[in-house]
């Protein structure tokens, strides 16, 4: 039976949720079980403004060092093929830190957990938004393949009533999806997580992959790749039993058994990249649209100034929650029977952390500071929203 040999959905201890092994050991793990073709694609940094979130991805100090490791392995293992990507989440706000990241990697994979401001949980609503954010995001050209496009289903057992409508909408969703993926030729992912960890969820299925894609899949004429999405070495163990595991589940699936984010790219996507590039914005640009939106039309400049510095407030609130929730969670480790390896690593990684999280409110901090400074310099010249209008085009 064939079975692809390549997987580009990769996780390192760098994302605080991966098992704390050095990059090569996942290197030896790969050629052990007969991969030819592999991409490490860890959880993207936030921007250098944004406060860190330590159990879900590196910082942006990080990012450095983990291009020149893998950089450093390929040019070691010469007897497999490894690229360089991401696992991202899309939105406007980020469009010119994605770009940044996106230069300076073989590819991206859009992996959409969550959507700002909008919960799955109960949510019969959600998959329609969901829907809108991963096509926006493949219009981008940003993105080489949509990782598991059907993650949101694992939130399904939290849908108290219409659950009728629920799927209804989750199948608007897959169709949406599959539609744009298919007129843009970009690969849906299965995704071997919980086939992996055998989970079934109320309906006996899995999280995902779920059928109800899948379906919709075969039936647009979508071409699908493999993730093994390995957070840990055993999970690239069982990759042969999985994908068995997979194709008996859909037996039907069009598997694109030799790929490559690379050579599979095509022109219509470089297209809309650079275009994309033209029209972004930085992410202070976006931020102040976002204060803007609580800012009354008729403001004068004190009431501006004044908005301002309750979110420097609130900023400091953030910062000191993400500190004590930190220093509570290396007091339980303390506490903890782990291994000592194990307790240290972790220990110093939120330390680490800790130190992380006050410079970056420092930074954003700094950013608000600046901001007010230039509504105070103006404020002879300008009034109300005229003064934001000098803002906005400052951090245009």
């Amino acid at each position: 039976m064939q079975i692809p040999n390549y997987n580009y959905h990769s996780h390192t201890k760098r994302c605080g949720h991966a098992a704390f092994i050095n990059d090569e050991d996942y290197i030896d793990e790969y050629r052990k079980h007969g991969f030819k073709y592999i991409g490490i694609s860890d959880h993207m940094p936030n921007t250098k403004y944004q406060l860190p979130d330590e159990r879900s991805r590196m910082d942006i100090i990080h990012f450095n060092d983990y291009l020149k490791s893998i950089k450093k392995l390929r040019k070691k293992n010469k007897d497999i093929n490894i690229l360089i990507g991401l696992e991202c989440e899309y939105s406007k706000t980020l469009g010119k830190h994605l770009c940044n990241l996106k230069d300076k990697c073989d590819y991206l994979i859009l992996g959409e957990h969550y959507i700002d401001g909008i919960s799955p949980i109960n949510n019969i609503e959600y998959p329609l938004a969901y829907a809108k954010i991963v096509c926006e995001a493949m219009d981008t050209g940003l993105f080489d393949y949509i990782a598991h496009p059907d993650c949101f289903l694992k939130f399904r057992d939290t849908i108290k009533e219409n659950t009728e409508t629920y799927i209804k909408n989750s199948k608007k969703c897959f169709k949406m999806i599959c539609e744009k993926a298919k007129k843009l030729d970009i690969p849906l992912e299965i995704n071997l997580t919980f086939v992996n960890n055998v989970k079934i969820m109320n309906d006996n299925e899995y999280p995902y992959p779920h059928r109800l894609l899948f379906d919709i899949a075969n039936e647009v004429g979508n071409k699908c790749v493999v993730g093994i999405d390995a957070h840990n070495s055993s999970m690239i163990a069982k990759y042969k039993d999985s994908f068995n595991k997979v194709l008996r589940y859909f037996p039907n699936i069009n598997i694109i058994y030799n790929y490559n984010p690379l050579t599979h790219r095509n022109k219509q996507l470089d297209k809309k990249y650079d275009k994309f590039k033209k029209n972004i914005k930085s992410f202070e640009h976006y931020y102040l649209l976002k204060i803007i939106k609580r800012i009354p039309y008729n403001s004068n400049n004190d009431e501006i100034i004044s908005t301002f510095n309750k979110l420097r407030k609130n900023l400091i609130n953030s910062k000191n929650t993400i500190i004590n929730t930190l220093l509570k969670e290396i007091d339980t480790i303390n506490n903890s029977i782990l291994d000592i390896n194990d307790k240290n690593n972790m220990i110093n990684r939120k330390k680490e952390f800790i130190k992380i999280t006050d410079k970056r409110y420092k930074g954003q901090d700094k950013l608000l500071k600046d901001m007010i400074a230039i509504l105070n310099k103006n404020k002879n010249n300008y009034q109300g929203q005229k003064l934001i209008k000098k803002l906005k085009e400052y951090y245009s």
